[in-house]
């Protein structure tokens, strides 16, 4: 017989209670089986102090242009990654030679300022690829084991998410696919108010100022070793997009456990999303859908779309207040 449907419930105190339906001989048949898995008593298993002040975090930035960017980003990780933190690592990755010398230069003011020697900068003279950039930074360390924490440059993290990144990864056990949270666009959440808040009031987990990525599988960690042993990126995928999920599914099919969870100390600073020209009419439609979804909330673009009607009602509002 064929399935048809299957609902579940959890009890709190019980279990968890299954109702299957399957399609039964005649069209108007069916069959109903009902199943209860009871909760065991809990068993602790184990009761461990973990220290991590020996375990370095190697966060790999692949870039191109975007100098202004890479700037703001490297404020954060001065406060964060540097200060807080301290057992931190900075691989970047330079596609091009447009505004290199600027990001070099932002670099070694940090390094001379911060008294930070823990950075490598590689330089690759071809187009940017995501998935490149990231492997070769990932293959490029020398040292002993390390946990690498994939970035991007619009990224920004807490000192708390590298404790995360930490506690989360296991070599041979564990890799960490934490789902981020997505700022709006900040014109349009804070558009009715003087003047926009600096970005440290900015990162609100509210459902008015942006949403969890519950697709993105960019930002991970996970050890260096787990990442040579399942192969690394898949490096024919060319262009935007596709080489994360990829390495995620290998990972799901693999023995390691993928911890995949909402983490608070890891936003995406909204930047402005560019459909360029070249794109099929296609991919088009799908880049300007995902423009749209960065750029406010339902409510917030519901807003903009009937701004109209708003405006013309307020209008009408204030003649009638007059008349009376």
């Amino acid at each position: 017989s064929c399935f048809h449907t299957g609902i579940y419930r959890t009890e709190k105190d019980k279990g968890t209670l299954y109702e299957l339906t399957f399609k039964g001989d005649t069209k108007h048949q069916f069959k109903k089986i009902v199943l209860f898995r009871p909760f065991g008593p809990v068993m602790k298993v184990k009761n461990e102090d973990v220290n991590m002040a020996d375990t370095l975090i190697n966060v790999i930035v692949p870039l191109a242009k975007r100098a202004s960017k890479f700037r703001q980003f490297m404020q954060n990780f001065r406060e964060m990654g540097i200060q807080q933190d301290g057992r931190i690592h900075l691989t970047v990755v330079y596609f091009g030679k447009e505004q290199m010398n600027e990001v070099r230069a932002i670099l070694e003011n940090t390094s001379k300022s911060a008294n930070f020697k823990n950075f490598t900068f590689i330089q690759l003279n071809e187009e940017f690829s995501r998935g490149k950039g990231l492997d070769i930074g990932a293959r490029f360390w020398k040292g002993s084991n390390v946990v690498l924490f994939f970035c991007d440059v619009d990224i920004y993290f807490t000192a708390e998410f590298l404790n995360s990144c930490r506690l989360n990864t296991q070599p041979g056990k564990k890799v960490f696919y934490p789902v981020l949270f997505s700022q709006y666009n900040p014109s349009i959440i804070y558009g009715h108010h003087d003047s926009i808040p600096s970005l440290e009031q900015q990162l609100i987990i509210k459902k008015e100022t942006g949403f969890w990525r519950d697709f993105g599988f960019g930002m991970t960690c996970q050890y260096r070793s787990d990442f040579i042993n399942i192969g690394g990126f898949d490096l024919d995928i060319k262009g935007w997009g596709g080489e994360d999920v990829h390495l995620y599914r290998k990972y799901l099919h693999s023995n390691l456990i993928v911890i995949r969870t909402p983490v608070r100390g890891l936003f995406h600073l909204w930047h402005e999303k560019q459909c360029l020209d070249e794109l099929t009419p296609e991919q088009y439609k799908m880049c300007m859908q995902s423009k749209a979804m960065n750029e406010g909330s339902h409510g917030q673009l519901g807003m903009l779309v009937f701004k109209q009607e708003i405006e013309t009602h307020l209008h009408r509002q204030k003649l009638s207040n007059k008349k009376t």
